[in-house]
Order: structure tokens, then C-alpha cells, then sequence
């Protein structure tokens, strides 16, 4: 007897995907055939409650009905109830038991010879294979004998042999199916987890939300706990099982696992816990770390659990806990080495997001730092403009008393001090200004042709009262940017007033704007005495003022160039300078230019 070759039993069963495996008991059954003396044989492995073909050897125009054949295992029933038990093998003797087999039989008829143990076309001979709980893995079926009789006690002691071989062989197949499905769900679990990186803006609990389906998928866990450690000696967890619920973790268990991560990490190690499980405090755990984990997990009726230390270089990060219930497999060294590599993985992943945390902590107290100092630019501001305004105003009528000439010139002297302050105040009041975050740019089409002409025009008695040359040009092609006319005013008479505070006399300042393409460019550029290396880094700093000496010889604020790079940054451009000691320096200025209608 052997598989009925009907087209409509057979199922889209793919059986191994390691296609090895049916290699060698393709194999195994053409040895069985040639070496016992059998026509056929064929093997069906236990996939998914049902027997499938997998491999088969005969008449070559069955064998594309016979493979892959499926038949639910209920079809051996009526054998094994009559049957003849040969040590693996069971042996219906047709010419005893007439019966009506279900499922896929099929009688092959040949001529049968005229003695009294000759075999016959309905007899069934079939191997049981199991595996070494007795559980069915398997069958090898063997049908029409070349001698024609039916098995000596010769062939049947081979057919015990090769019964076993194909047993192991099975096994085998299954152990390594499994160890291949086992690689691809870690793999899988990997690429999930390394997948899209992790967000720039993520945190550790998105972290933890990223990685936990493909951890649980990845390993087939029950649930997952995640307990992070952070510097100051504190944690916090996320546990959740496979419904999503949260679970419970005790203080106790969490200090457990502050104990118990650290030494795993240094050993490079994971711990196994389970009834199948032998616990082994070799890889840094004393034997009182293992005893303790296990009262915890009988304590929590944790059917099997896999501790992986999670980290980064040499610094441990946290524990992960998968956990398994009894009717799934045990962890194999396989997932014990995947989960211990993913372990890095996540831990990179933590440490990356814990890096980001202390970013945005470090740029929200900057934010919140410029805003004190723009509000306390803004009330240092008006608080000194008001005595300004009275020292000034007296001044004025002091001046008119009619004093004498030394006290003339004390007065003078007071004017002086009284406006330095009142340029030191409007830079503040300013800056203050264009600082503040709640303080919103307010865009309108500004022509900077215009600007640069009103700028020009004011400075260029400064000029001439030094004996500079003031060389401007300007492009013939639309000079328009989006911006605020007050600022862009203060940038552009900035850049020029320093350019003409420090050329000296004879010197030449020269002011350029063009149109590249979708910008405005502005170059201010003097060949007066240049700004060192060390001071080109601090410049647009508020209050900076170099050390050259003949630098510090001209009166300044140190807010200037500050301003013009707030404005710039404002206005969504960019400033950069170049200079060369005793050579001069150029600022060059690029804002988006207006769209021209």
C-alpha cells in the first residue's frame, strides 16, 4: 500500500524551508529501498498535526502525485489497532485483516508469486518514528518487496536499522528547521529594532515602545519587562505582556535586577530561569543572586524567563526580561547568543535617546537662560533710559548758565559719558528686541538698494572725515528680501560704521549687494587692521571687544556685530567673516531673496 496519487489530497504544505533536510532523507529512503529491497518507500514527517510527504523514491510516474501528499494522522488508526508490532515497524497482514482504509491509499497490484509468504498488494508495512518523549515525528513507509515475499527476520533487523537512522535523521531535520526559524525571527527582530534608527527626537520610552513588538515576535515571549538604571542610582521600567497589558514588577525584583544586570553585562552572559533550566551562577551571578531570582519567579509564576543585560561599551543600561509559558519551547543557544547581541543593539539605541534627553534638558535651560537675558536686556534697558534722559536734559540747561571754560569742559565731558551710555542703551533695548523669542519677525518686501543708499548717505561724512575712500555697488537685478525695515537697516549700517571705525585714514571701504540667484548677497568689505583668528570665534558674542590694542582705541559697545547676527539668523540667512591681521576683513551677509511678482 502507498499514497493514493490524487491531485485533490494534496496541500500547500512547504514543509522545511531548508531544503537540506529533505536531501537527506530523500536519501534515507532510497537507501532503505535499494539495500533492504523494496521498489518504494516513502517518508511523511509531522507538520502541523498532519503527515506530509516529503520524500519518496519508485516508479517516477507517481512521484508527481506522491509528494507532498497530506493526510491528517488519524488515516494510521485502523493499522495500529491490528497491526503486527516489529519494533518500529508495524505490519498489517492483508491476507488476516481485510479492512477499508481512509485517507490516501492506493493498492499498486503486481503479480503476486505462488508462496505462502508472498506479499500482498494490500499489506501495509510502515515505520513509526518518535521522538524521545515517544511523540510521532514521522513515518517510513516501505511497499512491494523485489523478492516478492514478505520481510525475513534479515531484512526486517535492517529495516530496524534504518528505521532508527531515519528517526535521528527526522529529528534532526526538525532541530535544525527550528534552529533556522529561530535565526530568522532574531534577525528579524534585529532589523525591526535597527529599523528607521529611532526618530532624532525619540526618548527612552520610545525607545522601549519601538523595540517591543519585534522582541516579542522576534522570540515568541509571553511578555516583556524593561527596567532602565539611570546615573543617579534610580530606575524606572516598562512591562507588558503580549495583550499589551502592563504588568506589575515589585520593588524588590527591581533591585534584583539592578544587582543581577551589571554582572551579566561585564560577563557578556544571559540568564536562563525555568523547571527546564539549570541555573548556572558562573557567568557573574554568586549562588545567592540565582536563589533569590528564583523565589522571585516561582513568586510571580514565571514559567521560563530570559534576563539580557542591556548596554553600550562598557556602561550597563538596564535588564531585559522575555518571558515564555511551558507550552513554548525552552530557549535555545541560539536565541540565548540573538537576544545577548540585541541587547547591544538596544542598548545603543537607549543610549543614543538618553543622549538626546540631556540635549533638549541642556537647549531648554539655554532658551531659558537667553530669555532671562533678553528680558533682563529689556529691563536694564529702560530702567537706565529714564536717568539718561534727566542727566541729559540737565546737562542741556546747565550748558546755557553761562559757565567758564573749565567747567565748560567737565560738562562736555558729561555729554560725552551721557551719549555713550544712551548707544550703549538703544544696542541693548535693540538687542533685547530681535533676541526674544515671543517677539515675532514681521515680514514685508524691504528693496536693501534702498537701505544700503539711506546708510551710505548718513556715514558718508564719517567717511570724508576720516579720508576714506566709501566705494559702493550695486546690482541691477532685484535686491528684495522678506524682512523687517529696522533691523535690516541696523544690520546693514553696522557692518558699515565698524568697517569705517577701524580703516584707518587713507583706507578704502567698499559695499557691494548682488542677486545670486535665489539670495541677496551683502559684502562689506575694509582693508583697515583685520580681526585675528582667536577673535573671528567670538565677535558676534554680546559684549565682546577684542584685545588689540588699536581696536580698543575706538569706542565701542561690543553689541554690533551681535546684533547683525541676530538679525541675519532672524531673517533666515547666514554671515561669515574673513580677515587677516594689519590686512583688513569682509563681511559677507546672504538672506532669501523676495519672490519678484
Amino acid at each position: 500500500m502507498a499514497p493514493d496519487p490524487n491531485p485533490s489530497s494534496h496541500a500547500d504544505h512547504t514543509g522545511w524551508s531548508d531544503s537540506s533536510a529533505r536531501a537527506v532523507l530523500q536519501l534515507m529512503v532510497e537507501s532503505v529501498a535499494e539495500l533492504v529491497g523494496f521498489e518504494i518507500a516513502t517518508m511523511s514527517v509531522l507538520l502541523d498535526g498532519d503527515l506530509v510527504t516529503v520524500a519518496y523514491t519508485g516508479p517516477e510516474e507517481h512521484r508527481e502525485y506522491l509528494m507532498n501528499a497530506v493526510d491528517p494522522v488519524s488515516v494510521l488508526d485502523p493499522v495500529l489497532e491490528r497491526a503486527e508490532s516489529w519494533g518500529r515497524f508495524r505490519f498489517l497482514d492483508a491476507d488476516i485483516h481485510q479492512i477499508e482504509l481512509e485517507g490516501n491509499w492506493v493498492m499498486l497490484a503486481p503479480d503476486r508469486i505462488d508462496e505462502p509468504d508472498s506479499w500482498h498488494p494490500e499489506n501495509v508495512l510502515i515505520g513509526l518514528l518518535s521522538d524521545d518523549d515517544g511523540e510521532l515525528v514521522g513515518v517510513l513507509s516501505v511497499d512491494r518487496p523485489v523478492s516478492g515475499r514478505c520481510p525475513g527476520p534479515a531484512q526486517r533487523h535492517l529495516l530496524e536499522k534504518y528505521a532508527a537512522q531515519a528517526e535521528r535523521a527526522v529529528l534532526t531535520a526538525f532541530e535544525r528547521e527550528e534552529l533556522v526559524r529561530q535565526v530568522a525571527r532574531a534577525e528579524s527582530a534585529r532589523r525591526l529594532i535597527r529599523s528607521a534608527a529611532m526618530p532624532a527626537q525619540a526618548s527612552l520610552e520610545a525607545v522601549l515602545v519601538h523595540t517591543n513588538g519585534p522582541l516579542l515576535e522576534g522570540f515568541e515571549a509571553s511578555g516583556l519587562w524593561v527596567e532602565v538604571f539611570d546615573a543617579d542610582g534610580g530606575s524606572w521600567g516598562y512591562a507588558r505582556d503580549r495583550a499589551g497589558e502592563v504588568m506589575k514588577i515589585g520593588d524588590d525584583v527591581v533591585d534584583l535586577a539592578r544587582e543581577i544586570a551589571p554582572r551579566l553585562w561585564a560577563a557578556q552572559s544571559v540568564f536562563v530561569l525555568g523547571d527546564d533550566a539549570t541555573p548556572d551562577p558562573r557567568p557573574g551571578l554568586t549562588a545567592d543572586l540565582v536563589d533569590e531570582a528564583l523565589v522571585h519567579a516561582a513568586d510571580m509564576d514565571l514559567d521560563r524567563a530570559l534576563a539580557v543585560p542591556l548596554g553600550a561599551g562598557t556602561e550597563c543600561l538596564g535588564l531585559l526580561v522575555l518571558t515564555r509559558n511551558f507550552a513554548s519551547p525552552a530557549w535555545s543557544l541560539v536565541e540565548q547568543a540573538s537576544a545577548l547581541e540585541i541587547g547591544h543593539d538596544v542598548g545603543a539605541a537607549m543610549l543614543m535617546a538618553r543622549s538626546l534627553e540631556r540635549e533638549r534638558a541642556l537647549v531648554r535651560e539655554l532658551q531659558e537662560l537667553d530669555d532671562y537675558r533678553s528680558q533682563l536686556f529689556a529691563t536694564l534697558s529702560h530702567e537706565l533710559r529714564t536717568p539718561l534722559t534727566v542727566i541729559s536734559g540737565n546737562l542741556e540747561i546747565v550748558g546755557g548758565l553761562g559757565l567758564d571754560d573749565r567747567a565748560t569742559g567737565f560738562l562736555d565731558a558729561m555729554g560725552r559719558g551721557a551719549d555713550r551710555m544712551q548707544k550703549v542703551v538703544d544696542d541693548l533695548m535693540l538687542l533685547a528686541r530681535v533676541s526674544h523669542p515671543r517677539h515675532p519677525l514681521a515680514r514685508v518686501p524691504i528693496d536693501l538698494r534702498r537701505v544700503t543708499e539711506d546708510v551710505v548717505d548718513l556715514l558718508d561724512s564719517t567717511a570724508s572725515s576720516k579720508g576714506l575712500t566709501l566705494d559702493v555697488h550695486l546690482d541691477d537685478a532685484s535686491l528684495l528680501v522678506p524682512g523687517d525695515p529696522t533691523e535690516l537697516d541696523q544690520l546693514i549700517g553696522n557692518l558699515v560704521s565698524n568697517a569705517l571705525k577701524y580703516t584707518p585714514s587713507g583706507g578704502l571701504v567698499s559695499v557691494s549687494l548682488r542677486r545670486r540667484a535665489a539670495e541677496v548677497v551683502i559684502e562689506v568689505a575694509d582693508d583697515g587692521l583685520g580681526i585675528s583668528e582667536e577673535d573671528q570665534a567670538r565677535i558676534f558674542r554680546a559684549f565682546y571687544r577684542t584685545e588689540n590694542p588699536e581696536a580698543l582705541h575706538e569706542p565701542g559697545t561690543g553689541l554690533g556685530l551681535a546684533i547683525v547676527a541676530t538679525v541675519v539668523e532672524r531673517h533666515g540667512g547666514q554671515v561669515e567673516v574673513a580677515s587677516r591681521l594689519g590686512e583688513g576683513t569682509t563681511f559677507t551677509v546672504t538672506l532669501p531673496a523676495a519672490s519678484v511678482p
